[in-house]
């Protein structure tokens, strides 16, 4: 049987994506940076097609690596990040509204500075994760590539500058790290995987945003917290999650959308600055303000995924359980509030002509 000239070109520009995604994450792992899986094959596929070839992601890849992720971030919800969630429950939620109301007005900026439509502007500037934010887009008419270069942008920042800060500044270092170690085991994984694929699909038909990532973490979150022992999620599984989103996220690279919005690059990195400078200030004087150490409320309220700022907050040895319970909050208050937000301000936008 005969394949169809364009199903051929999509199979020739997946399997290009995926040789140059590896190629790309291996050179970055070699240099040590973070995030290599994700932000290598991102900015290689991402160049290529705005160099005009094109580069596709791989079919249900965004679904299987948020499936992978969501499962392995679940895991940090230890019952020792739930107690510190429940005890400082107020200041968490405030800081996530916080966080949200500094990059709505830096959404405002973009959208003045660069002629980008506020819609698009909102959801590149808003920290909600990566992938999760340029899906939300899509479902709302906003521009996918500029969505995905806002956020790429912002933690390519964070990861890089963020840990420099705190450790030149003489504040990390002084809390004491709980590890979480759990042992691997293939059938228990299956298992979890399995149930992660379950809800997701149910969440789905609920129509709960970003269901592949938001109800697998739910469910790992909650079977860890209620102290069962589950598998641990390899290293080879989420490097291949972050490969998969970098790919996801470089396929939305498009040539022509950068010809007519120049000014939107440079205006991206000055709005991921001030979005992470202005929540730097506000963590640290709620820090100050609740008594809580500074460094971990400062990385709790940075505005990256959770995943790195876990990481970071590992290796610079703060309080992992605050950092993640600030960035679960936080997520989950984007990811299913943000659509309730847009369509209100839609609403107000039909009646006032502000939006």
């Amino acid at each position: 049987m005969a394949i169809e000239p364009s199903l051929k070109t999509r199979i020739a520009a997946i399997t290009k994506a995926v040789v140059i995604g590896l190629i790309a994450g291996t050179v970055f792992d070699w240099l040590n940076t973070p995030l290599p899986w994700m932000i290598g094959p991102l900015i290689a596929i991402g160049g290529g097609n705005l160099l005009g070839y094109r580069l596709d992601a791989v079919p249900f890849g965004r679904q299987s690596g948020q499936l992978m992720i969501g499962t392995a971030v679940g895991l940090a919800f230890t019952p020792k990040v739930l107690a510190a969630l429940l005890e400082h429950l107020g200041l968490v939620a405030a800081a996530g509204v916080l966080t949200i109301v500094i990059a709505s007005l830096g959404a405002l900026m973009l959208s003045r500075f660069t002629g980008i439509d506020r819609t698009t502007a909102f959801f590149a500037s808003v920290p909600g994760g990566a992938i999760e934010m340029a899906v939300l887009a899509e479902r709302f008419g906003a521009s996918v590539p500029a969505v995905a270069l806002g956020q790429s942008v912002r933690v390519s920042i964070i990861v890089i500058t963020v840990p420099w800060v705190l450790t030149l500044s003489g504040v990390a270092g002084a809390e004491p790290v709980a590890r979480l170690t759990l042992p691997f085991d293939p059938v228990v994984l299956t298992m979890m995987l399995a149930g992660g694929i379950a809800v997701g699909v149910i969440g789905v038909k609920l129509r709960i945003q970003n269901a592949f990532v938001l109800c697998p973490l739910f469910l790992s979150a909650s079977l860890t917290a209620s102290d069962v022992e589950l598998s641990s999620v390899p290293q080879l599984l989420t490097n291949a999650a972050q490969l998969l989103f970098g790919l996801a996220l470089g396929s939305h690279y498009r040539r022509d959308f950068f010809l007519r919005h120049k000014a939107f690059v440079p205006f991206t990195m000055i709005n991921a600055v001030y979005v992470i400078v202005v929540c730097t200030a506000a963590g640290a004087l709620l820090a100050v303000f609740a008594g809580l150490p500074v460094a971990s409320v400062v990385l709790g309220m940075a505005p990256g995924g959770i995943a790195e700022m876990a990481i970071t907050a590992q290796v610079l040895e703060l309080a992992v359980a605050l950092v993640v319970a600030f960035h679960l909050v936080r997520v989950v208050m984007v990811n299913l509030g943000t659509p309730y937000l847009v369509r209100a301000v839609f609403a107000l936008r039909q009646r006032r002509n502000l939006f």
